[in-house]
């Protein structure tokens, strides 16, 4: 009896792709709030408000545990 597997699109599931999402989410909120971070010490630009600013550095680290969240759930539901 042939067994088929059950998810699409060459083995991975759908969850595969919505974690996925979620870690594209997370690379680009990481970046956009490091480009504000870094812009003005590094690049020349003004610095940011003493507020402003630490409402990048949480927007910073809230992306890099969606980031790593999303990553680890991916990678974890695309093995076979």
């Amino acid at each position: 009896m042939v067994r088929r597997p059950r998810t699409d699109r060459g083995g991975l599931g759908v969850l595969t792709y919505v974690y996925g999402f979620v870690t594209l989410v997370g690379l680009l909120l990481t970046t956009g709030t490091g480009y504000l971070l870094v812009r003005g010490p590094f690049l020349g630009g003004a610095l940011l408000e003493p507020i402003s600013l630490m409402a990048a550095l949480a927007g910073f680290v809230v992306g890099v545990v969606v980031l790593a969240w999303g990553a680890t759930r991916a990678a974890s539901a695309a093995r076979f």
